[in-house]
């Protein structure tokens, strides 16, 4: 195939500044991995694959790179080495050892039908890690004698590098003197036990005809409801949270792409904290919630609030004692800052929204999957994504304890809607 690059990027290069937080909060058994997959309709052809991968990945190298540590930073290695496809052998989300010598942060998947992109937030947001499956399913498929065109969301791998594509967009868009962003409340916090070397998940799949107009009856996005049923879930099922005096918050992404101009392949998001105070009331019911979170998301995710949020985080980057601290010490102070952050919210809910696939990639794929790998803090998390027909629930875990699930499907259902549940348990080796 032939490449033509007119920009040479970077064989080494820093770390954006979400990116800089992860190799400083990683633990033994995690360290932000999250999938997104396609369960397509014909079996998976690994040779064919792998040719997918090999053709898109110089046109695409930001995704293809370790993490270093240097004496005052952790950087990024580009890397080459493409053994990074696998039958899947067993639960989504293992650690990656993100300071490997040979293979980058990213690795693919696949089971049968199912083609499972998995990769470290140091490398990519969400957003941008979608644009990467899409085109690697739509080479892969091309290989197979579909025509493939680009667009919605499918990147053109016969393009040159853009240098845009390797920047930080938090520091291009970072502005000095920008109003503070308040401080969070510290969140009640969801604790089931965990099992060690466990991987649960619920999978809720809800007909997009019946939930849409759901949510709009109640003058909301589908988001929005969502986290309303989220929270009501939380609070029904654990007595102590409707006693606590913490609130009840859920954490909502939001990609700041939709705010500003950038060609970043790498992370740009945000996060906006949605809740309530359990004992601002006697007793809390659904619609209850709904009105008391109703509006606080697009507050949250405006471009005002969002910027002195960039900011905020951008500035504690900059500052000259963190800037000339050795790494060392500089890796607990990000470390704590991280855990400290993870007591302002409860959970967190991630919708990359409506997949929007075009017909040339609509017509082999069969479901869409978001999973996320938690963190040290948080137990439970929810990933939603939709489609033409369907709207998709991803709740992933690693307790054994489906309180909170069990909740929010049964008040969806009593407010009318049909569901198809089914619940995917993996356990395996505490593989690194």
């Amino acid at each position: 195939m032939d490449n033509t690059l007119t920009y040479e990027p970077p064989k080494w290069y820093p770390l954006d500044v979400a990116g800089t937080i992860y190799p400083s909060s990683r633990t033994r058994r995690w360290n932000s991995n999250y999938r997104i997959a396609f369960l397509l309709k014909e079996d998976i052809d690994p040779a064919r694959l792998r040719a997918a991968l090999a053709d898109m990945h110089k046109r695409f190298p930001s995704f293809f790179a370790g993490v270093r540590r240097g004496i005052f930073w952790y950087y990024l290695e580009r890397m080459d080495n493409l053994d990074i496809v696998f039958p899947e052998t067993a639960y989504p989300c293992r650690s990656v050892n993100i300071y490997s010598k040979t293979t980058p942060a990213l690795r693919i998947f696949y089971d049968r039908k199912r083609l499972s992109l998995e990769i470290s937030h140091c490398l990519a947001d969400g957003g941008a890690t979608l644009s990467l499956i899409k085109t690697l399913l739509a080479r892969y498929l091309e290989l197979g004698g579909t025509e493939i065109q680009p667009g919605n969301g499918i990147m053109d791998i016969t393009e040159p590098i853009k240098p845009g594509e390797f920047s930080d967009a938090y520091r291009e868009h970072y502005t000095k003197h920008a109003p503070k962003y308040p401080a969070e409340s510290k969140a009640w916090q969801y604790r089931p036990p965990v099992t060690k070397n466990y991987f649960k998940m619920v999978h809720a799949t809800i007909p997009a005809k019946e939930l849409l107009p759901l949510a709009k009856s109640r003058g909301m996005s589908l988001t929005d409801f969502l986290t309303g049923a989220y929270l009501y879930a939380f609070y029904q099922a654990n007595p102590d949270a409707r006693s606590s005096r913490k609130p009840i918050k859920i954490q909502v992404p939001v990609s700041l792409r939709n705010l500003y101009p950038t060609e970043s392949l790498r992370n740009f998001s945000l996060f906006a904290n949605v809740g309530f105070y359990p004992r601002a009331k006697e007793r809390f019911r659904f619609d209850d919630i709904l009105e008391a979170v109703k509006g606080q998301l697009e507050i949250a995710k405006s471009k005002e609030e969002m910027h002195k949020l960039l900011c905020q985080n951008v500035s504690l980057i900059r500052n000259p004692f963190i800037r000339i601290a050795p790494n060392v010490l500089k890796r607990q102070v990000l470390r704590i800052a991280f855990i400290l952050g993870e007591h302002n919210q409860t959970s967190i809910l991630s919708n990359l929204g409506r997949l929007n696939l075009p017909p040339c990639l609509a017509e082999h794929v069969d479901t869409v999957e978001v999973l996320m790998g938690g963190s040290p803090q948080m137990k439970l998390t929810l990933g939603v994504v939709s489609d033409d027909q369907y709207v998709h629930l991803y709740f992933t875990g690693t307790s054994q304890k489906t309180d909170v699930q069990r909740t929010m499907i049964r008040l969806l259902t009593e407010e009318g809607v049909r569901m198809r549940v089914e619940s995917n348990i993996r356990e395996g080796d505490d593989l690194i």
